[in-house]
Order: C-alpha cells, then sequence, then structure tokens
C-alpha cells in the first residue's frame, strides 16, 4: 500500500513538473520521443544497454553504488519516478531485484520490459548473479535490440549489436579456452556472485554451496560448512573467488587463510565501475587466467 501511494505521488509530480532524466550515472534533459527512457536496475545490464544504444536513448541505471549490497537495496523516490517514465524497463530477474518487479506492476505495469531470467529459464532460488555470463549478455543484447526495433524503428542498433555480439563472443571464447585446459581444477568463493562465469570455464566450485548462497543473502552459514571451506583452503584449491564488495568478518576469515596458504585471490564486485561491460568481464577472466597460469594448466 504504502509502496502504491508513493508511486502515485511520485507519477503526479513528474507529469506535472517533468522530471530529470539521466544517462548513465549524468544528469540529462527530460526525455523526447525520439530519444526513449531505459531504466535498469543492474549496473551492468544499464551498462550494456548503453553500450548497444549510445546516444539514441537515455539509461537509467537506479543500483550503481559500488559500496553498497545490492541485496539490501529497497525501492526510492528516486527509483520510483524513473520507473514512472521509463519506454523499456530491464530487470535481472530471478529474485535478484524483486523491487523493481514490484515497481514496475504498480507504476507502469504495461511498460516494455526485458527479464533476464526470463531469457534464460532462471528460476527464484537459483544463482541470480547473471550479469557474469557473457552467454546470458549475448542473449540480452539480442533482446533488448529486438525490442528497441520494435518499440521505434527509426532506432540504429544493428551494427552495435553485432560489435557487441561479437565481442561477447570474444569474451566466451576465452572462456572456453580456459575450460579445454583447467576442466576441474579445483576453485573456492566466497559467494555465488561470479560462479557462473567459473562454471562456464569448467572449474570446480568446491566451497559448500549453503555457504556460498548464506554469504550471499547476508546470513551466518554453518559451523560446519565454514569450517569445510577453511579446510578447502589448506588443500589449495587455484584461487579463492572473492566479492569485495560485501567484505564481511566471515569473508575476511576466508580471505585470510587463503593469503596464508598461499592460495591466490580473485577478487571482483557485484555492482560494476566503469562503462564497458566487455572490459569488466575481460579484466575478470584476466584474473582468473593469470591464477590459473600459475598453478600450470593455463600457459
Amino acid at each position: 500500500m504504502i509502496l502504491t501511494i508513493l508511486t502515485g505521488m511520485i507519477l503526479r509530480c513528474a507529469l506535472a513538473c517533468g522530471v530529470l532524466t539521466l544517462g548513465v550515472a549524468t544528469t540529462a534533459p527530460a526525455a523526447t520521443p525520439s530519444r526513449p527512457l531505459i531504466v535498469a536496475g543492474v549496473s551492468e545490464w544499464g551498462v550494456l544497454a548503453h553500450q548497444l544504444v549510445g546516444n539514441q536513448a537515455k539509461v537509467e541505471i537506479l543500483l550503481s553504488d559500488p559500496n553498497a549490497d545490492p541485496h539490501e537495496h529497497e525501492a526510492t523516490v528516486h527509483d520510483a519516478g524513473y520507473v514512472a517514465l521509463a519506454s523499456v524497463v530491464i530487470e535481472n530477474g530471478a529474485g535478484y531485484d524483486n523491487w523493481l518487479n514490484k515497481l514496475v506492476a504498480v507504476s507502469q505495469p504495461h511498460v516494455a520490459v526485458v527479464n533476464v531470467a526470463s531469457l534464460l529459464g532462471v528460476r527464484v532460488g537459483a544463482n541470480p548473479h547473471l550479469f557474469y555470463s557473457p552467454r546470458a549478455a549475448v542473449r540480452f543484447v539480442k533482446a533488448l535490440s529486438t525490442l528497441l526495433a520494435h518499440h521505434d524503428p527509426h532506432l540504429h542498433l544493428a551494427s552495435r549489436a553485432r560489435a557487441l555480439d561479437a565481442a561477447l563472443g570474444a569474451v566466451s571464447r576465452r572462456v572456453a579456452a580456459i575450460k579445454a585446459s583447467c576442466h576441474g581444477v579445483r576453485v573456492a568463493a566466497t559467494e555465488d556472485v561470479a560462479t557462473r562465469l567459473l562454471q562456464q570455464a569448467g572449474l570446480d566450485v568446491v566451497t559448500p554451496e549453503s555457504l556460498r548462497l548464506a554469504v550471499s543473502n547476508g546470513v551466518d552459514p554453518s559451523i560446519s560448512s565454514l569450517a569445510t571451506a577453511l579446510q578447502q583452503l589448506q588443500q589449495r584449491p587455484a584461487f579463492l573467488l572473492n566479492n569485495v564488495q560485501t567484505s564481511t568478518p566471515l569473508t575476511q576469515t576466508m580471505v585470510a587463510r587463503a593469503r596464508g596458504d598461499g592460495v591466490a585471490l580473485v577478487n571482483v564486485t557485484e555492482t560494476m565501475r566503469g562503462t564497458n561491460y566487455v572490459t569488466f568481464l575481460n579484466e575478470v577472466v584476466n584474473q582468473i587466467s593469470r591464477a590459473l597460469g600459475h598453478e600450470g594448466c593455463l600457459a
């Protein structure tokens, strides 16, 4: 009820006063009919959308603070204002951004939506960090370009979509090369933020799933799963994948154990910095490749 009242107030103000729209992380004039407003909850999908549309549309990213935990986000007046005026809304889905789904249902139930989890058939309860999958990114670019072309046939997206598809294909080939050389190599992870990428690379994530899920959800894991994870680090997996954005005493303990046992760290974030999604993925693949190179399975 509160969300309904809030969104109604924001929508009335937006229509009466004219809400400013944002580009990627910058203030811009109000959207015009020739420049649709694309609203993305997750930074990775918003950045990728901006790479697709360039200056032909405005992109507003609602979760852009790299120091905040996306799992703890609650809808704000800012969020409601942009969703109320959106031409297209991009949802990650799989329970990751339910707050955005609720905003859409209240303020713009008929707005065009790209839900990445729905594109991939990923259900609530599965690992929702789909933005660490080059395959998911390819599907997203195709779906968004198709939707936007239908929304406005005057948009010139084909060449940009092909360029992104080629760049993401190159990332996938790098990941496939890792799988060919290092399939089954044991690695550890503090949580599931980038384990889709590790699994696509054929790596064996040995850390108990219950611990990874607990850390992702901000709850304490069982003592036995933590003991298992620390013991596994003593057995020297190729690296420990660590989400530096949501550091906790527990993850700090795992990082300290990894350093003490000479295990390499692959540091990732849940909210990307920068303006190039492909570069963001490649930098993580670079870290993984260096760590595996030290293990001797990757030249």
